[in-house]
This record gives C-alpha cells, sequence and structure tokens, in this order.
C-alpha cells in the first residue's frame, strides 16, 4: 500500500500539467439483485492525457468517492481510486464535443469491505464506469462537462466475497482547463 500511494504521489507531483479536468459526481439507484439503494457522491480529477488519435484520448486520474445504502447496517464506505479512462469521439458538433467513456480496472482502496448486504473478501477493488458524456462549448472552447454512467466496485473475483456494489445512474459536472 505505501508504494501504491508512493507511485501514485510521484504522478501527481511530477507530471506536466496536461488533460486538467476536475468533475464533481452525485447519482445513484437500485442495487441489481438487491432491495437496498444506493447512492454516491464524489469528485475526479484527471490530470494526464495521451491523444492516440482525434477520436481516441486515454486519462489518468484520481478519484475519491462516498457510497451510502438504504440498508440497515453497513450504511456507507469511502473509495480512493486511480483510473485510466479511454474516450472515445464520433463526429465533432457545433456546441461541443460528445463522446462515449470507460474507465476500468482502476486500482482502488475501500474503507469498508461491506456495504448493506453486498460484501468484498477485503479492502482492494477495483472501480469501472461506463457511460456518455460531452464536452461543452462555453467561452469559446470546450470548458465544461457533462457526463451520465453506471459506476462500480468490485475485486473482479480476484477474492472469496465478490459482491458488485453498483450505482446505475451517476452524474458528473465539471471544466476542463
Amino acid at each position: 500500500m505505501k508504494r501504491l500511494v508512493a507511485t501514485v504521489a510521484g504522478l501527481l507531483i511530477f507530471q506536466p500539467v496536461v488533460g486538467d479536468e476536475l468533475l464533481f459526481s452525485a447519482g445513484g439507484g437500485f442495487q441489481p439483485d438487491s432491495p437496498q439503494r444506493n447512492s454516491t457522491y464524489g469528485i475526479d480529477y484527471s490530470f494526464k492525457k495521451f491523444e492516440k488519435s482525434y477520436r481516441q484520448h486515454i486519462h489518468l486520474g484520481v478519484s475519491y468517492t462516498k457510497v451510502q445504502t438504504n440498508a440497515a447496517e453497513h450504511k456507507s464506505f469511502h473509495a480512493v481510486s486511480i483510473y485510466p479512462q479511454l474516450n472515445l469521439y464520433p463526429r465533432q458538433r457545433s456546441w461541443g464535443q460528445p463522446y462515449f467513456f470507460v474507465r476500468a480496472l482502476g486500482p482502488s482502496y475501500i474503507s469498508a469491505n461491506q456495504l448493506g448486504d453486498r460484501r468484498q473478501d477485503n479492502h482492494f477493488a477495483f472501480q469501472a464506469q461506463v457511460g456518455y458524456a460531452a464536452r461543452i462549448n462555453w467561452q469559446s472552447k470546450e470548458d465544461l462537462v457533462v457526463m451520465i454512467s453506471w459506476k462500480h466496485f468490485s475485486n473482479a473475483n480476484l477474492f472469496g466475497d465478490n459482491d458488485g456494489i453498483d450505482m446505475p445512474f451517476v452524474v458528473n459536472v465539471g471544466l476542463n482547463f
């Protein structure tokens, strides 16, 4: 864990400021195959962008997520994640740039290994998020970012208990600077 924290700190401190994006998120919904309803809020910061082509960008970032549920016990946890994100862009529009995005295999520390009736074997999980987004023209460039997605935490069956934790509807809003 210390090595992971040192690596993240090094990436944040020693990387040039390229591809900065700051997003605030909120959302939730019913957990599939469970009566519980989960909700979330958080903040994401993308600090590095690699342009594979005009239509493909890869972002690296960190996120903080608070997840809560309406279950009687094990009501919340915090998650800190590192994520790679792939953005796929169709044709540009006059109002901005829509795109599809995928975050997968984002290693995460979760503060509790149970949320309601959902169990994880330990405090290690992966963050996954998939959705549709748009960079919206404001002040003559694509500054505003709006995302709609599904967010998921699980350990990818690396450990015994792996009940996925889902937020079926998440909205992220922020700035690209």
